[in-house]
């Protein structure tokens, strides 16, 4: 079951109490904003449960931060380690879709269609010529250079740790063009306590 609770501070209460009825928590991060006040009160609840929790960074298809600062402030603010899982191709107007690390696969946003489901594309690694068809020069070489600093720098994903609340996977996406949802949820169904 997903339980939807708001997370405007005028219903911690409702929030708070449905904390502690969940087996883990989606944290929806907003990509302009960042981590916010009520985020960190929410987070805290988390805390004190050990819930696992899987984090979406959302409205990638709006200006946003870097992806590598918007990392560094929940990893600084809420003492835990963060993995992408998947990884944003552009941001705002340039935003074309996400790189999943996980399958080693492209998933293209359609901006013309919000009903349209995304297309996944099956690559063969940062080299296969199919990611020249679908992602500019520009946006590519900068995928390249930021995955190889994510493999280099960043920890592997730890289901032991996820579990026990030390480290949260991190998706990317826009919620209005259900870009990136269908990924969560398949993390929620992969990953998620049993």
């Amino acid at each position: 079951n997903l339980v939807d609770t708001p997370g405007h501070s005028d219903f911690s209460e409702d929030t708070y109490r449905t904390l502690t009825a969940v087996d883990a928590a989606v944290m929806v991060i907003d990509g302009a904003k960042g981590v916010e006040s009520q985020t960190q009160k929410l987070f805290e609840v988390c805390r004190l449960r050990d819930l696992p929790i899987l984090t979406f960074c959302n409205k990638m298809d709006r200006e946003s931060r870097d992806t590598f600062e918007i990392i560094d402030e929940i990893q600084q603010n809420l003492a835990i380690d963060v993995v992408p899982v998947s990884w944003p191709i552009g941001v705002g107007r340039d935003f074309v879709g996400c790189y999943d690390l996980l399958r080693d696969r492209l998933e293209i946003m359609d901006r013309a269609d919000r009903n349209k489901v995304a297309e996944s594309i099956q690559i063969n690694g940062l080299d296969d010529p199919a990611l020249v068809e679908h992602v500019p020069a520009n946006l590519l070489d900068k995928l390249r250079e930021d995955l190889e600093m994510i493999r280099e720098l960043m920890p592997a994903f730890d289901h032991g740790a996820f579990l026990q609340g030390t480290m949260t996977p991190i998706w990317f996406g826009s919620a209005i063009n259900s870009f990136g949802v269908k990924e969560l949820m398949d993390g929620i169904a992969q990953y998620g306590p049993v």
